[in-house]
């Protein structure tokens, strides 16, 4: 594996706990204690043996957008940006961020008539394509009114 500790080390890390454990259960004895064991043993020492050496591990923060439906798109023309420095993407991810808790209006043209909806914002982005598309290709109001209601039972929305 790694390379193992010097006998040194190994004696200051064990005094080193030591140290930790008497000033947990004795913090008032735990310097006199520590003497008897370890003759010449500094004050200096001792408080250095007890501080902590690794700082504390900070928390990162979730975004509370990484539910909306538009945030996977934002984040992956943000990598792109970072990757091609293309500032058309940082545009297009700054749009999508301005646009992340608006609900979806699907404005689709069938047979000289015109179909507006509005969906949720939670719903991911690929799915409103997806669906955009089809209603697209729909040749009757028959037929994009069922795509409309399959796509409203698939997403769970009423």
């Amino acid at each position: 594996m790694g390379k193992p500790f010097t006998s040194e080390r190994l004696q200051n890390i064990r005094r080193m706990r030591r140290a930790r454990r008497l000033h947990k259960q004795q913090p008032l004895f735990a310097y006199e204690m520590m003497r008897t064991d370890y003759p010449g043993y500094p004050y200096e020492l001792f408080l250095d043996d007890l501080r902590y050496r690794k700082p504390r591990k900070k928390r990162t923060r979730k975004s509370g957008l990484c539910r909306y439906g538009r945030f996977n798109r934002m984040q992956s023309l943000i990598s792109q940006y970072g990757w091609t420095g293309d500032i058309e993407l940082a545009r297009q991810a700054n749009k999508l961020r301005e646009r992340m808790t608006k609900p979806y209006r699907v404005l689709a043209k069938v047979e000289d008539h015109y179909i507006e909806q509005n969906f949720s914002a939670l719903i991911p982005i690929d799915s409103i394509e997806e669906l955009v598309r089809k209603l697209a290709d729909c040749q009757s109001m028959d037929q994009a009114n069922k795509i409309l209601l399959e796509f409203q039972a698939s997403n769970n929305m009423y």
